[in-house]
């Protein structure tokens, strides 16, 4: 009798802790990063076309589902000017940042990649998040400072994907959408 009860007792430690670990993972997924609080009202580099900024972490690995998103806008408006920068921690050495990401990123149709050294431009823009985006207008004006995915690390329909679409085309959309990634200046 005590070896069932021991059996039973161990069989439900085991399913709770699995459960559990499977609870915090969902939870750690869904939670998004955080987002600046400064961010200038236009960006002064902007060409007089619309343009989608991205920021991310080289060693993230939500990194790659938010380039995913961005080659799934792409294909959407193949005119937008994408721009997306590696942030590179002051303390890291020379080419850190390049790896997978920065292949698959090299990979989407007409995107300009490049190195944000320090976080410079990633500070100025308010991104605190791996995946970070900022789309500006022809005019410069920013409308739009949010993430591109759904959860950490999870490609798919999102309402970041979404807004930066209905911008683009025209329609009423949000001005901002939750970021899932890693902090962007840890190494």
């Amino acid at each position: 009798m005590a070896r069932n009860v021991t059996a039973w007792l161990i069989g439900f430690v085991w399913l709770a802790a699995i459960l559990t670990g499977f609870w915090v993972w969902e939870r750690y997924d869904a939670t998004p990063g955080t987002v600046g609080a400064q961010a200038p009202a236009a960006d002064d580099t902007a060409p007089e076309r619309w343009r989608l900024t991205v920021f991310v972490h080289p060693r993230c690995p939500c990194t790659r589902a938010a380039l995913g998103e961005v080659a799934e806008i792409v294909r959407a408006e193949p005119n937008l000017l994408v721009r997306i920068l590696f942030v590179r921690p002051e303390d890291a050495r020379d080419g850190w940042e390049r790896g997978e990401s920065w292949g698959l990123a090299t990979r989407i149709p007409g995107a300009e990649v490049g190195l944000d050294e320090a976080g410079t431009t990633a500070r100025r823009f308010g991104a605190e998040t791996s995946g970070h985006a900022v789309l500006t207008d022809p005019a410069g004006g920013i409308v739009y400072r949010g993430g591109l995915t759904v959860a950490r690390g999870r490609a798919g329909a999102s309402p970041g994907r979404a807004a930066v679409l209905d911008w683009i085309g025209g329609r009423d959309a949000p001005a901002s959408t939750p970021v899932f990634g890693c902090p962007l200046f840890t190494p």
